[in-house]
């Protein structure tokens, strides 16, 4: 059986954080859900340093862009030219609805722009859509254990 793809949800609000564990809960997919809390911490994560250093890459990264310190959208730029996780899906769930973040997001390269869910029904069905953005069970594998250049560090 191919391992559980894994989910990194970069998000600083812990009640945003408890609410998607929640609405995972609640759609059923099968996936791991790790957390960063800002982008420093997504860099240690993707560079899997630290407590990380044995956890595989993720497959997708759900990303606030109203991150503290270092933007989301500054995280995002450095993860779209990085060889590390140049192929993980990016999926921004944000609660900026200015069209001039959707077109930064879109041209660097993100899967999709999704406004944070006004309801929990709305949350468990954004929730519930993240599958697509898997990859395959059989590039998944390959996948777990890259080691390219990492991340520059951002502190």
């Amino acid at each position: 059986m191919p391992p559980l793809p894994e989910i990194l949800l970069v998000e600083d609000r812990k009640d945003d954080r408890d609410l998607f564990q929640l609405a995972k809960l609640r759609s059923g997919i099968q996936a791991t859900l790790t957390y960063a809390v800002d982008a420093p911490d997504a860099i240690i994560r993707l560079n899997r340093m630290g407590a990380y250093q044995d956890r595989p890459m993720p497959d997708l990264i759900v990303l606030d862009l109203g991150l503290p310190g270092l933007k989301g959208s500054t995280l995002l730029d450095v993860v779209r030219h990085s060889l590390v996780s140049k192929r993980i899906a990016v999926v921004v769930w944000t609660g900026s609805e200015r069209e001039s973040d959707r077109a930064q997001c879109e041209a660097i390269g993100v899967q999709d722009f999704v406004i944070k869910p006004k309801t929990f029904a709305s949350l468990v069905s954004f929730v519930s859509s993240l599958p697509r953005y898997f990859p395959t069970p059989a590039a998944l594998e390959p996948r777990r254990h890259e080691h390219k250049t990492p991340l520059p560090e951002t502190r």
